[in-house]
């Protein structure tokens, strides 16, 4: 097992605080912060095998002076009714339990409650990490051939819907077949045709330019599937696509009973009379918009993980009110934002998890209302006069002028993270590339280039902290470095499905939106398919980002017959983070450093943050 502590970056960042905490108080109203806070490294547990650990070990507290011991009404294992309600509130609305549709992460997270999937996440059996392994899958991936390029996947036998009817390779099958369908156009198609493997021919269908027959995806009988890949794989790359959220397996009869007339749109997933799960827990009632209730499923395949006897997840738009609500005891855990976690940072029960992302600005450069967005010197001049420590210190985050987290490991059997490398280190600016008067003589030039006198923009930001905070002081930072009188910033917040809307949709709408915020989250173990967010054929992107050579690099990363040699993966990282910063497509600006505060009812079973599972909430106890 590979890998070191995090908890080093609670001390440092709590031992910061302290000394500034008077101050950050009364900058943090006027959505300012100055001073020095110390920026810490984040690390990970990596293992180079199938069953490979991702964790990161923040400790979760057990001095015993700190909590009381309390009586364990659990039991001592598992019952099939499970025991306590974990009360949840969120920000964000599901939508949708669709896996093929889905938008955002949070509702990846609901869709895996309650559906099952060929390999997933699993905390290891002592709760350090995780390991990913067959969920419908009775076993690894069996290699057919000599080059890694045919599969099959067995399935576990008696695994039922909840209704309990069957579920086998059939249903597998057909859920492939409804997420490539071209009339759907599912939205989460590229992720299944070409991800961590390219399925021969998948990509073709979806576009229309060949027959379902020619698709690398066999139904061999009830329990076995066979996948035909374009370059050869290992089996842990074949499981890792599979175990993408995207890749939930759906109910054929629910599926065909929201079909429209012309097959081109369902009603799956958008309520509870069009969804039925198989999961580790069941819809017991949804209010969209407004909450959802889950109780455990009694016949689901590894019951015996889950303590729990369901979740109710009620949606709470305002940040304070969930605070409120979690100080009257009537939610067991809440996500700090930088003003909160003053007020928290020294108690116990707060938790630490490192971030799997970099938060960046979003660029629309092909707007037709907008051509200075596509000129290259003026998008650097926003890179360059982009304060980025002192908006990590507004907002409790790490600086960040690069693409890939410092999470992301880049040789898997050294434990050796992209951040560590030389390569990793020369795409990282000095001063996190803040750097006022090359960011002036860009944005003069730029203006010189355009022949224009001033430029007026808007972004779109979520109607929540930390994009609030960081958005003014963009605002406020910006036009005073390129004057009033040349540059102005217009700020409009807007609910996050919104936002994501009108950033998707500049494919139909070119000028549906300037500037945004955005974010992906990835595989910390395969940093080269972090990028595929960027590559022309991904279908939710953001921004209409076009090249042919950043597509060559991404796939000779990903799918390169000498992708496996000493370093090459590693070289085409840093090419292609080089090309995206460079010519600032977007802004990199910081890496999260999630806190949350947790009630003393909840007894988690993770002894320390790991990715996939993060602090294992669906795993936890109610122990009053």
């Amino acid at each position: 097992m590979l890998g070191c502590g995090i908890s080093d970056i609670k001390k440092r960042r709590k031992s910061a605080m302290r000394k500034n905490k008077k101050a950050m108080l009364v900058l943090l109203s006027a959505a300012m912060l100055a001073g020095a806070v110390s920026g810490c490294s984040k690390s990970s547990k990596k293992e180079g095998s199938i069953e490979f650990t991702e964790a990161a070990s923040t400790e979760a507290s057990t001095d015993a002076s700190v909590e009381e011991t309390k009586a364990d009404p659990n039991g001592e294992t598992p019952t099939d009714e499970g025991y306590g309600i974990l009360r949840e509130a969120s920000t964000n609305k599901i939508g949708s339990l669709n896996p093929l549709t889905y938008i955002n992460s949070y509702s990846s997270t609901q869709i895996k409650r309650c559906s099952v999937i060929l390999y997933t996440y699993f905390p290891n059996e002592d709760n350090t990490f995780c390991t990913l392994s067959g969920e419908l899958a009775a076993e690894d991936p069996i290699k057919m051939d000599d080059e890694g390029k045919v599969w099959q996947i067995k399935i576990r036998e008696g695994v039922t819907w909840e209704n309990g009817d069957p579920l086998n390779a059939n249903d597998v099958y057909y859920t492939w077949q409804m997420i490539l369908d071209p009339k759907l156009a599912n939205l989460r198609a590229s992720n299944f045709a070409k991800d961590v493997i390219e399925i021969d021919h998948a990509m073709d269908y979806f576009q229309g330019k060949c027959t379902w027959d020619e698709v690398g995806l066999k139904l061999i009988d009830d329990y076995t599937l066979e996948i035909h890949t374009v370059a050869g794989h290992d089996a842990r790359e074949v499981m890792t696509h599979l175990a993408h959220p995207a890749n939930c397996i759906i109910n054929k009869e629910y599926y065909e009973k929201g079909m429209n007339a012309d097959r081109t749109e369902t009603l799956y997933g958008t309520s509870k009379d069009y969804w039925i799960s198989a999961g580790p827990f069941l819809v017991d009632s949804w209010t969209n918009d407004a909450e959802i209730v889950f109780k455990k499923n009694p016949n689901y395949i590894f019951k015996d993980k889950i303590w729990l006897a369901g979740i109710d997840i009620k949606v709470v738009a305002d940040t304070s009110t969930q605070m409120q609500l979690f100080d009257n005891g009537e939610i067991d855990y809440v996500k700090l934002n930088a003003e909160t976690f003053l007020q928290y940072e020294e108690d116990p029960r707060v938790l630490y998890a490192p971030g799997n992302s970099v938060r960046h600005i979003t660029i629309n450069s092909a707007n037709p209302d907008q051509p200075i967005l596509g000129n290259e010197k003026f998008r650097q001049a926003l890179f360059y006069g982009t304060d980025r420590q002192t908006i990590a210190k507004m907002v409790k985050e790490d600086p960040a002028d690069y693409i890939v987290p410092t999470t992301h490991i880049i040789d898997l059997a050294k434990g050796t993270k992209f951040r560590d490398t030389e390569e990793g280190k020369a795409n990282i600016h000095e001063n996190y590339g803040y750097d006022e008067e090359k960011a002036k003589q860009l944005f003069s030039e730029a203006l010189a280039e355009t022949g224009i006198d001033k430029v007026s923009l808007t972004m779109i930001y979520n109607d929540a902290a930390p994009q609030t905070v960081m958005s003014e002081y963009l605002q406020q930072s910006w036009q005073k470095l390129f004057g009033a009188d040349k540059f102005e910033l217009k700020l409009q917040a807007m609910p996050s499905s919104q936002r994501g809307d009108l950033m998707r949709s500049w494919k139909t709408k070119p000028n549906s939106y300037e500037i945004s915020w955005g974010g992906w989250v990835s595989t910390d173990l395969m940093p080269w398919n972090a990028f595929k967010y960027w590559t022309t054929y991904y279908s939710a992107k953001n921004e209409p980002y076009l090249s042919e050579d950043f597509d060559k690099v991404f796939d000779d990363a990903n799918f390169g017959e000498d992708r496996f040699e000493d370093g090459v993966r590693l070289k085409e990282v840093a090419e292609m983070e080089k090309m995206l910063i460079e010519p600032a497509i977007i802004i990199p600006v910081t890496e999260s450093l999630d806190k949350y505060l947790k009630a003393d009812r909840l007894e988690l079973t993770m002894k320390n943050w790991a990715n996939r599972v993060e602090w294992g909430w669906d795993y936890a106890k109610i122990v009053e």
